[in-house]
C-alpha cells in the first residue's frame, strides 16, 4: 500500500482507508456482514480485482474481518471490526459535507446501504417531534426496518426474526430518495408503478417527512 509518510492523523487515516473504493466498501458494511457477491452487486463500478484488493487491504489494517457463518448457511462474509464501525460518524460527516454537490440519480448508482446511511445523515429530530412510526423499506433483496420514537431514528437491516411493521414501501433506492428529498409524492409513485405501499400510507408519509438536506455553507464571516 502507498503511504503519505506523514505523522498527521488525517494522513494516517488516509493511509488506512484513503484508497479508491475503500470507503464505499466500508459504507456497504455499516449495516452488517455482507458476502463478496453482495458487495460486488452494490458497487458495480469496481472491478473484481480492485474489490478483492481493497477487502484484503482493509483486513490487513484491521478495519474489516472475513469470517464464515455457521450452518445452515456456511458462507464467507465480510464485516467491520469495532475500529471499522467507528468510521460511521466519519461517513455521515462526509455525506453532510457533500449533500449539495451536483448529483444525477438517473445516471449514477445509489445502493440500498447508501440510501439507508443517507437517512441517518439527514434525520431531523425537530421535524419528528413526538411522533412514533415504524416502516419497512424493501429495496429488492435489501430490506430495512425503520423506527422513529421519542425523537430518535433507528434503521437496521431486517432479519428473518424481525417482526415487520404494518407499513411497508417497496421501491428502488433512487425512488425512495426522490420520495424523501425530491418532489415525488407517494400517490404519484404508486400511480406510476414506481413504488408499492402496504399498510397505513400516513405512516410512510410521516416517516419520509422527517429528513432534510443540510443547509449549504455560506461565506458569512469571510472577506
Amino acid at each position: 500500500m502507498r503511504t503519505y509518510g506523514d505523522a498527521c492523523g488525517i494522513t494516517r487515516a488516509l493511509d488506512a482507508v484513503g484508497e479508491r473504493w475503500a470507503l464505499p466498501v466500508v459504507r456497504e458494511l455499516v449495516f452488517g456482514p455482507r458476502r463478496y457477491s453482495d458487495l460486488a452487486a452494490a458497487l458495480p463500478g469496481v472491478s473484481t480485482n480492485i474489490l478483492g484488493t481493497r477487502l484484503r487491504e482493509l483486513a490487513e489494517v484491521g478495519v474489516v474481518v472475513r469470517r464464515r457463518l455457521p450452518p445452515p448457511t456456511p458462507v464467507a462474509v465480510y464485516e467491520l471490526t469495532a475500529w471499522g464501525r467507528a468510521l460511521e460518524p466519519v461517513l455521515i460527516a462526509l455525506g453532510r459535507w457533500a449533500a449539495h454537490t451536483p448529483v444525477d440519480l438517473a445516471a449514477q448508482v445509489l445502493s440500498p446501504s447508501s440510501f439507508a446511511l443517507a437517512l441517518r445523515t439527514t434525520f431531523d429530530a425537530s421535524l419528528a417531534g413526538e411522533r412514533a412510526v415504524a416502516v419497512r423499506l424493501e429495496m429488492g433483496e435489501d430490506v430495512f426496518d425503520t423506527q422513529i420514537e421519542e425523537g430518535v431514528f433507528q434503521i437496521a437491516r431486517a432479519t428473518p426474526a424481525s417482526r415487520p411493521p404494518a407499513a411497508r414501501v417497496a421501491a428502488t433506492p433512487v425512488v425512495l430518495s426522490d420520495l424523501t428529498f425530491g418532489s415525488l409524492a407517494v400517490e404519484d409513485a404508486e400511480r406510476r408503478q414506481l413504488a408499492v405501499v402496504s399498510g397505513p400510507h400516513a405512516d410512510v408519509k410521516s416517516l419520509l417527512s422527517c429528513f432534510v438536506l443540510p443547509d449549504p455553507p455560506t461565506e458569512e464571516g469571510h472577506s
